[in-house]
């Protein structure tokens, strides 16, 4: 750091560790953070980006015994005493952090938006992906990582001289255990691809905690936290320990969180368990039979076809966005983002703005401010699909949402849609896997999940869109939705009534409730197409 530069402003946000107050900006342009030590000059640009794309391939990093071959597969120079790591954002070079003499480091161009250290290499010399990944706490234990792992000779050419057909991806996080968890929420996606992920960081108490934070973001199973004897990896590879670092990742075995307890313990908690906060519905029948949901809870609302429940889901949405301070993630499997976006902004704005006619014609600064009360937030997260999709990969998608995104409520609608294009033999197997790892999920992250299914056919003449009343026994494809789900929600509507106001009411009916164990008629709903909204019907039961 130049000792002649002065602070302009001091403890400023970090957006490379996420500290709060630990960054100090100077008179020259460059920033400072005494959390994470990274120097940061965004108003250059990368420097020698040609250089990047031509490494030396004879260049060996001599103070850490790392190969020419590991710097050229990672495009790693060293010039001047001084190390040049490269920093991608898809395949495209966008910055680079300096280690300077002295292990002062600097980072250039545009650093807080690239990936993990690395990632350009996921691509690359691999005949087949491994199943394994490795993420370490600095860009040069990465290196040196994947000169062991992958037994890489000292003096290779290249990286294809590894004996192993598969060659094992190392990549770092990029500021330090600072900024392990954050960097960990932003890839979780990608880590999940990989069956383990072994987490090897330095072995000194901030490492240590770091580890052990990112360890719980992954799926159970998939995390392995490696216990170095010496600081880093690094050091293996000065000493000659190649054999010795293997031997820790071969005696390391996934990561299990303490949870087990003796009945005896922790009287106070039971004082705890009474504070858990519920979400209230903007139902009151609806509220009075279930008193809200609470964390790793599952709703699910079952309905025909075209009996407003996507209307309800809608209300519901609003409800949360207005009266908390949530986020929520919504994956919407039978219409599209814009739909979706459409259909909050007409319950803000109390009119259809769903349909095209009404939309067109709606003042555009009224839109703006629907938009800036609602979407706006920036707590709303949708993903943009349609149709049937692999379970494990709308696992994925809610994982994200609420380890990366830090969503407390998720809404899938629906499940039948889910699995309804996937080549199964059967159904009801895939409804049942898809349930259990739902609940699995809730109970992992405490997350609400709402869930639409649909119902099956009945024998009768009579069909649910005629307003049948519904039991358990209806829902499509399998007991298991009824067994896992905490709270269970029937929407029964007649769509085929001549009369204007029963074909437009919607009777709730609670058919389960694990909290409360209350069931039966909760309130009835009725839709104004001049409006848009579901509203309800004051009427006792």
């Amino acid at each position: 750091m130049d000792s002649s530069s002065q602070i302009n402003k001091s403890h400023q946000p970090c957006e490379d560790c996420g500290s709060s107050d630990a960054l100090a900006e100077y008179d020259d342009g460059h920033t400072y953070c005494f959390s994470c030590n990274q120097h940061r000059m965004e108003n250059l640009n990368v420097s020698n980006i040609e250089d990047y794309k031509k490494p030396e391939q004879d260049t060996l990093w001599q103070d850490r015994k790392i190969g020419g071959a590991i710097a050229e597969f990672y495009e790693v120079k060293v010039q001047d005493d001084i190390v040049y790591f490269p920093y991608f954002s898809d395949g495209v070079l966008k910055a680079s952090k300096l280690r300077m003499p002295g292990k002062e480091h600097r980072t250039e161009g545009e650093f807080s938006k690239c990936d993990l250290f690395g990632a350009h290499t996921l691509t690359k010399a691999a005949p087949q992906r491994s199943k394994t990944i490795i993420i370490t706490e600095g860009e040069a234990d990465a290196l040196a990582a994947f000169q062991m792992a992958n037994r890489i000779p000292l003096g290779s050419t290249k990286v294809s001289d590894s004996p192993k057909s598969t060659l094992v991806p190392v990549l770092s996080i990029k500021s330090g255990a600072a900024s392990a968890e954050r960097d960990f929420k932003k890839n979780l996606e990608l880590l999940e691809r990989y069956e383990r992920v072994f987490i090897c960081f330095d072995s000194d108490t901030p490492g240590r905690t770091a580890a052990e934070k990112c360890a719980k973001l992954l799926s159970p199973g998939k995390a392995y936290v490696v216990n170095l004897e010496h600081k880093d990896a690094c050091e293996y590879t000065k000493r000659g320990l190649g054999n010795e670092f293997l031997a820790h990742l071969k005696d390391t075995d996934s990561y299990t969180p303490s949870g087990i307890h003796n009945g005896a313990d922790n009287f106070d908690r039971l004082w705890d368990e009474q504070n858990i906060k519920s979400l209230a519905f903007p139902f009151p029948g609806l509220q009075e039979k279930t008193l809200g949901t609470r964390g790793r809870e599952i709703v699910t609302w079952a309905a025909g076809t075209g009996v407003g429940k996507s209307s309800i889901l809608r209300e519901l949405q609003h409800y949360y966005i207005k009266n908390t301070d949530l986020n929520i993630g919504i994956i919407a499997l039978e219409e599209s983002v814009d739909r979706t976006r459409r259909g909050i902004l007409a319950v803000e704005a109390n009119l259809p703005l769903h349909l095209n006619e009404v939309f067109s014609k709606y003042p555009k600064e009224k839109v703006k401010e629907h938009f800036a009360n609602t979407l706006g937030t920036g707590r709303v997260y949708l993903y943009d699909h349609f149709g049937s999709m692999n379970t494990d990969d709308l696992l994925s998608r809610v994982r994200f949402m609420v380890q990366g995104l830090d969503c407390k409520v998720i809404f899938i609608d629906h499940l039948s849609i889910l699995v309804s294009g996937l080549e199964i033999m059967d159904e009801r197997k895939a409804i049942d896997r898809t349930m259990t790892l739902l609940r699995q999920l809730t109970e992992e992250t405490g997350c609400t999940l709402h869930l639409v299914t649909h119902l099956r056919r009945l024998g009768s003449d009579r069909s649910h869109e005629e307003g049948v009343e519904i039991n358990l026994g209806h829902l499509r494809g399998s007991h298991g939705i009824a067994q896992i789900s905490d709270t269970v929600v029937a929407l029964e509507r007649d769509t085929q009534s001549d009369d204007p106001v029963v074909c437009n009411t919607t009777t709730l009916r609670v058919l389960k409730c694990r909290y409360t164990g209350d069931v039966g008629l909760a309130g009835r709903l009725f839709y104004e197409k001049k409006t848009g909204r579901m509203t309800t019907i004051e009427q006792e039961f």
